[in-house]
């Protein structure tokens, strides 16, 4: 991995497959990240001492994360769980990097503990790996979720087991303190008040760390949640955000490509420590 190279937009020092611990894909070529729906921020590339690190932003200008970039012999903090023999790439919207199955690799250097098979079942063919299974109830199981939660987190409303779920399922880290913000249906989703409403109510759930992430979802009551990729700075430009052509279009942008998913249960420890630094 050659950090001067890729900072002159030369690529091919990390062209090829790289895999992380659950199954994900980055493909790079000489020019860059390849994909239909992202793209590679040339110009985000910050470099602090062996490492270095880049945006990747959605080509429908709604949502992104981050790269790090990781030559071998690097550590990406003291919790750095993976394997520092190799080079590394790390993709995430918050930093979680006690999790080897966080890291990619390339292919033909995965670790040997991630095993992966091929599993047939009745209707499709998926790929496991040691990666924790995040939904291990039947739906049957799903449907009467509320009353196992009372029985498996004693003394949390179904509201913030269902939250510390949906951080578990986007962020999957532990904060060091998670809060909840309820904003109704009708309020502006650009706090500055262009723009278009939020369809229905949301809850958005932060931490006094940027860093550790933030999530915008509105509960469905039917095991699935709305997720919207709002972000946590708005960076466009003062005449932008100052444009109500721009904000309407930008944050419609927001409403058109919000994910609706069935939550998962999540790990239980995790969902516990959650609970426990949820205010």
């Amino acid at each position: 991995m050659d950090l001067k190279a890729i900072k002159a937009k030369d690529y091919s020092s990390i062209k090829g497959t790289w895999i992380d611990g659950r199954g994900n894909e980055l493909v790079f070529d000489d020019k860059g990240l390849v994909s239909e729906d992202v793209e590679l921020d040339a110009s985000s590339f910050k470099q602090k001492d062996q490492i270095a690190e880049m945006t990747v932003s959605a080509k429908s200008g709604v949502g992104g994360y981050g790269l790090l970039l990781l030559p071998k012999g690097q550590k990406a903090g003291k919790d750095d769980a993976s394997d520092k023999s190799k080079d590394r790439i790390w993709a995430g919207q918050s930093p979680a990097y006690g999790d080897d199955d966080n890291f990619y690799y390339r292919k033909k250097e995965q670790p040997k503990d991630r095993e992966q098979a091929d599993t047939d079942d009745s209707s499709s063919t998926t790929k496991t790996s040691k990666a924790k299974k995040w939904n291990t109830r039947s739906d049957g199981e799903v449907k009467s979720s509320k009353k196992a939660d009372q029985n498996d987190y004693p003394g949390y409303t179904d509201a913030q087991v269902e939250a510390a779920r949906v951080w578990a399922y986007v962020i999957k880290s532990v904060p060091t303190e998670l809060s909840i913000n309820e904003k109704s249906a009708g309020t502006k989703i650009y706090f500055g008040g262009l723009g278009v409403d939020y369809p229905k109510d949301v809850r958005q759930l932060f931490t006094p760390i940027s860093a550790e992430g933030h999530v915008t979802y509105a509960s469905n009551g039917d095991g699935t949640v709305t997720i919207y990729s709002v972000p946590s700075h708005w960076q466009q430009s003062a005449d932008e955000l100052n444009s109500e052509e721009f904000m309407t279009q930008f944050t419609q942008g927001i409403l058109d490509h919000a994910e609706t998913v069935t939550l998962p249960d999540g790990d239980p420890d995790m969902i516990r420590q959650i609970l426990a630094v949820l205010k």
